[in-house]
């Protein structure tokens, strides 16, 4: 049985189920190269198709989100709640309390327009092109990815994003290959709109620069705005639940917010974002611990959890036995989890699988002459590409990998991937540079496998967050001795394990690197040129090999470099 799953939010993306096995899965933005695109993803359900040699009529079921929209299901009562809550207290002016009323009525009306009107007309024409379509709520999708893929029997299951079918967050309980809702939060208190405001503030992009936010945050102390910018969310120890404090005349459920303006006068960029990160990580934190008593694994979904920070602090919660974190935890997972809610459905699979992220297509090598003088490259002559990008590593030469299939997700692990020495802090500036890129965090490490507990202190006992760089962990003092290049100012990193079950062709690189150098570390960065998505084509990677002006690329097994004649 295959089920195709579709995503037309912000990563727009499909996937390929096999039963209950993940085979393919794809982003719209690797095909028109506009990062984070949103819309029906036409190309990759085309190419889905052909890369697996199938035809519409080969599908048993095509499944999506948007439940909201087939139920009429706008939060009225929600946003009714906060205006009352408005009207009847007394903190703010007059003026305030009228701009507050209208922007909880213009945030209103902007939900119902998407789920009467966009979402509704989204599935209207899924519905007309595939019968037998399955539509499933956002949250629900969030937390399939998360539960059937961790490997949990039972766990509790947290989503958390901007919104999705008039939730914001919701809370699941997970047995034997049953999802059941327990709580949800409405849009209007937001978590996801409160970061994603602090990062429009900031003069960075909302949905996008959000990991710019998180690097900033480790260069200031945390409790020289965190009074005023705690005031915006909150954890209810009564309804135990994440609110949004419209009420203290902060906090909106949007990204566009004129009230937090006085905070840049107030305080430095570095100072709101430690701030804002420590209150994420706060509240959280407050949520998870008093999910229940016992101990308990905990798998987690939605884009608030590519804040690889906030995963770290919640697995070192004493009673969290084990965490597991969706590797494409944004909208772009929302297709793996509408199919996997549809093949449960029907065929009741208590596990999924997917052997790894490397979901996507895989371009046959061929670097043509054309394409070399197009380019401007020449192949170099070696009878050892893995030995020779090796050695080149240890001369602090930067190599571009271009190998097997491409990806799922927003992390590079080193198939459409940047790898240099981490030896020196200086390459951080020396790759930015030629990138174009703006960046607080440092490059991430990608390691063998077999050194992870001498560079690192181990709390993922099962590699799942290590193998898809979901997390961040504390250094030993000999990563920033024998790396310094990977070490945040915090004193973390977040690491990719590989092995040769996971990626042969980068473990036999770093064995081979570690031979030279002692070092079993190196730098991973995504390949892709400045603000666009990874890779998808060799013409991709070829053009931004070209436009970075990077030393070596590696192509299959064949090794480029510029011609300079």
């Amino acid at each position: 049985m295959y089920i195709l799953g579709i995503n037309y939010l912000a990563e727009s993306s499909v996937c390929l189920l096999k039963n209950n096995r993940l085979i393919y899965a794809i982003s719209e933005e690797r095909f028109n190269r506009k990062k984070n695109w949103y819309g029906l993803p036409w190309q990759s359900i085309n190419r889905t198709l052909k890369d697996n040699k199938l035809k519409i009529s080969d599908i048993s079921y095509f499944a999506t989100h948007g439940l909201s929209a087939l139920k009429k299901d706008v939060p009225d009562n929600d946003y009714f709640n906060k205006k009352i809550l408005l009207i009847n207290q007394s903190k703010n002016d007059l003026n305030k309390k009228k701009y507050l009323i209208k922007k909880i009525n213009e945030r209103r009306k902007h939900e119902k327009i998407v789920i009467n009107v966009r979402t509704k007309n989204i599935i209207k024409k899924l519905s007309s092109k595939f019968k037998n379509l399955e539509v499933y709520d956002h949250h629900t999708c969030h937390a399939a990815t998360a539960y059937y893929y961790s490997g949990f029997k039972d766990c509790y299951t947290l989503t958390i994003d901007g919104w999705g079918d008039n939730s914001s967050s919701k809370l699941f309980e997970c047995k034997n290959g049953l999802i059941k809702e327990i709580k949800r939060t409405p849009t209007i208190d937001s978590l996801g709109y409160f970061y994603g405001s602090i990062t429009k503030l900031l003069g960075f992009t909302p949905h996008k620069h959000e990991g710019k936010i998180l690097g900033l945050a480790a260069y200031s102390n945390p409790k020289k705005a965190y009074s005023d910018i705690s005031k915006l969310i909150s954890y209810n120890k009564i309804t135990k639940n994440f609110e949004g404090n419209i009420e203290k005349g902060f906090y909106l459920p949007s990204f566009e917010n004129k009230l937090l303006t006085p905070l840049k006068k107030k305080y430095k960029s570095s100072e709101i974002a430690a701030a804002t990160q420590k209150r994420l990580e706060d509240v959280v934190l407050e949520y998870v611990i008093d999910i229940s008593k016992k101990p308990f694994n905990l798998s987690l979904a939605g884009g608030v959890f590519s804040n690889v920070k906030l995963n770290q602090k919640l697995c070192e919660i004493k009673k969290v036995k084990n965490i597991y974190v969706f590797p494409n935890m944004g909208d772009g997972g929302l297709a793996v989890g509408a199919a996997s809610l549809c093949s449960n459905k029907q065929k009741r699979y208590k596990k999924f699988f997917t052997k790894n992220m490397y979901l996507g297509p895989e371009e046959i090598y061929e670097v043509k002459i054309k394409d070399m003088k197009k380019f401007n490259i020449k192949k170099v002559q070696t009878l050892n590409p893995i030995n020779e990008v090796a050695s080149l590593l240890s001369k602090e030469k930067i190599v571009a990998l271009y190998n097997g299939r491409m990806e799922f997700g927003p992390r590079s692990l080193c198939n459409r991937s940047i790898i240099c020495s981490a030896k020196k802090i200086k390459i951080n500036q020396t790759l930015n540079k030629k990138l174009k890129r703006t960046e607080f965090m440092p490059f991430a490490p990608v390691i063998l496998k077999k050194y992870f507990n001498k560079y690192f202190y181990q709390i993922d006992k099962k590699f799942n967050t290590s193998k898809y760089m979901t997390m961040t962990f504390k250094c030993k003092k000999i990563t920033s001795r024998i790396a310094p290049a990977v070490v945040h100012v915090d004193n973390t990193a977040r690491p990719q394990i590989v092995d040769k079950k996971i990626n042969t062709t980068m473990n036999l690189i770093l064995e081979r690197y570690y031979k030279i150098t002692k070092s079993p570390i190196l730098v991973n960065t995504s390949l892709n040129v400045h603000e666009e998505p990874i890779v998808c084509s060799v013409n991709d990677a070829l053009r931004a090999f070209k436009s970075s002006n990077l030393d070596y690329i590696l192509i299959g097994s064949n090794l480029f470099t510029h011609d300079v004649e």
